[in-house]
């Protein structure tokens, strides 16, 4: 008997073989408000540099961006030291502002905008802090054009400042390899038809399926890695400041510096945190959600969780979406009669949502979701659901019996949402 993260589960070991339960590796304690200190004074520059408190000098206006409230940064945590050291060297809090960098998700309400950046730190902002519309022409600016030839709009409020700071937090991302660094600007503050031609190149150019470079955890060669970041460098960045989080939320390092080096310290790091390696893959696995708030950030622990099993394996996903599916428009997407029409309409619109609605199609078939969506989103998601994680398992042992006389093999993922499995690839023959 194995208990998971749903403590009134327990599966009879004739039934099926546990193969562990996926967690992080142990991490220490949070860092402090000393070390973070000392990381905001050791920034990561390809020449040597300034500190982070001395990339501003008193009259220059600063654009801070923030990462909006669907992202765990800890920027509560960092703002406060990093405003203070500013401030120490005479730098006046009015000539600050915080640009939320939101794409094209909806904007942050006040309360979570006071859980972004803390209590004390929006009372301070208080007047000065904007989200980034997509859609408003007026507000953005071009920058310049990509070598795939894509011209780029940015916020205007980010290049009319003296100085551009991006604070961010990075993790692993299902199409850009990673979250943060160039994902501040593109697509963060870019113009909407910027981030729909970014997620355009998740697809393959010919074939009905996603371009095989495509993948989590990699950047070099990524095509949508390499164009966000190709727009990215057409911005003056003075600086970024990107954090990376334990799977439970713990703030575990602060990398600070040029928009490549200190990303991909943060990167490694987040690696480390973040990644397990599988000797093999199970037949299903039990995951956790955890509090996202709706299914299209749900959709994240659905993907990390697929990377568990086989390719015919299962999938119960506990997801409550407290908030519905996430965006009305995802509901088009989502009820497309085939996958070959969602890839139809992407090469025609390649909408973000679109994107995710085919992620969710793909994987379907082979899920049963536990979850709290009303009875439209759930028959429009297309998912198999059960009212509790173990009815989802007696269903799925009940179908593997009836194809199967082997005992199946499970694995538990308690953080979904955040640690991504990584098959263990089979050693190369020796060469001759």
């Amino acid at each position: 008997m194995r208990p998971t993260f749903a403590a009134e589960l327990t599966i009879p070991a004739d039934q099926a073989e546990c193969l562990g339960t996926l967690r992080a590796p142990a991490a220490r304690g949070a860092l402090t408000a000393e070390e973070i200190q000392h990381a905001l004074a050791q920034p990561l520059w390809p020449r040597g540099g300034p500190t982070m408190f001395d990339c501003v000098q008193p009259g220059e206006s600063v654009c801070l961006v923030v990462s909006d409230h669907t992202r765990r940064s800890a920027t509560e945590r960092v703002l406060p030291i990093l405003l203070r050291g500013w401030l120490e060297r005479r730098c006046r809090l009015q000539d600050f502002f915080i640009l939320i960098s939101s794409g094209i998700h909806r904007h942050p309400t006040p309360a979570e905008i006071s859980g972004i950046l803390g209590a004390e730190m929006a009372q301070a902002f208080a007047g000065r802090i904007w989200a980034h519309d997509p859609d408003d022409t007026a507000n953005l600016v071009a920058v310049g054009r990509t070598p795939c030839g894509h011209v780029v709009s940015i916020n205007r409020r980010a290049t009319a400042a003296d100085r551009l700071i991006l604070l961010g937090a990075v993790s692993y991302h299902y199409h850009a390899g990673f979250g943060g660094g160039r994902k501040s600007l593109v697509p963060g503050l870019a113009a909407r038809a910027n981030i729909i031609f970014t997620h355009s190149l998740t697809l393959d150019p010919t074939l009905n399926r996603l371009h095989p470079q495509v993948e989590i955890g990699r950047l070099d060669g990524n095509p949508v890695a390499e164009e966000m970041l190709a727009g990215a460098r057409l911005c003056q960045v003075d600086g970024i400041i990107n954090t990376v989080l334990t799977p439970a939320g713990k703030l575990a390092g602060v990398w600070a510096g040029d928009l490549e080096l200190a990303h991909r310290a943060a990167c490694k790091q987040a690696e480390q945190l973040c990644r397990v390696d599988l000797a093999r893959p199970a037949d299903f696995v039990i995951a956790s959600a955890g509090k996202a708030s709706n299914w299209i950030q749900s959709h994240k622990a659905l993907f990390n969780a697929a990377r568990a099993v086989t390719a015919t394996g299962r999938i119960i996903l506990q997801a409550p979406c407290p908030e519905g599916l996430g965006d009305e428009h995802f509901r088009y997407w989502v009820t497309r009669p085939t996958l070959d029409a969602i890839f139809r309409g992407l090469r025609q619109n390649p909408d973000v949502l679109g994107q995710t609605a085919l992620s969710t199609r793909m994987r379907g078939p082979r899920t049963i979701l536990i979850t709290d969506l009303n009875a439209r989103d759930r028959r429009d998601l297309g998912l198999n659901t059960a009212p509790d994680i173990q009815a989802a398992v007696k269903r799925c042992l009940q179908d593997w019996r009836g194809s199967s006389q082997r005992r199946p093999t499970y694995y538990i993922m308690p953080e979904a949402l955040s640690l991504v499995p990584f098959p263990c690839r089979p050693p190369a023959p020796p060469s001759l």
